[in-house]
């Protein structure tokens, strides 16, 4: 099974992500950049997604230490602070995608799915009447 690693300060925004993404991949939470470099070290997820704004290290500055460590995983960066400027600086530092928040599931889903090879969920079809 695929794992995914999600460093997320926000609780409920967790429980979200954690319980989309449950039934199909093993799920690994970091609140911070500390606890996020603890379980990679342990062994690298096949995909990362980062919050921008944490306590201590933030998501940009935790993206720049894992690409000079030699960590290659996907990584996307979800933020609240969606600017261009914040764009080019996430792709900049080496992101594979940058998702403000709120974001589309489905979206998230497919992009995870690309980068680890496995299949999206598909929306539900709509049948007229």
């Amino acid at each position: 099974m695929k794992k995914i690693l999600i460093v997320e300060d926000n609780e409920v925004v967790q429980d979200i992500l954690r319980q989309f993404f449950e039934p199909r991949y093993r799920v690994q939470i970091a609140s911070n950049a500390s606890q996020a470099l603890s379980i990679i070290v342990r062994g690298a997820p096949d995909v990362a997604l980062l919050d921008i704004k944490m306590p201590g290290l933030d998501g940009i500055s935790l993206l720049k230490s894992l690409r000079e460590m030699g960590v290659t995983v996907p990584i996307f960066i979800m933020t609240g602070y969606d600017s261009l400027q914040v764009a080019q600086d996430v792709l900049n530092a080496g992101a594979n995608g940058y998702l403000p928040k709120p974001f589309d599931l489905l979206h998230l889903d497919r992009l995870v799915a690309d980068a680890c090879g496995t299949e999206a969920l598909q929306p539900p079809s709509v049948t007229a009447r």
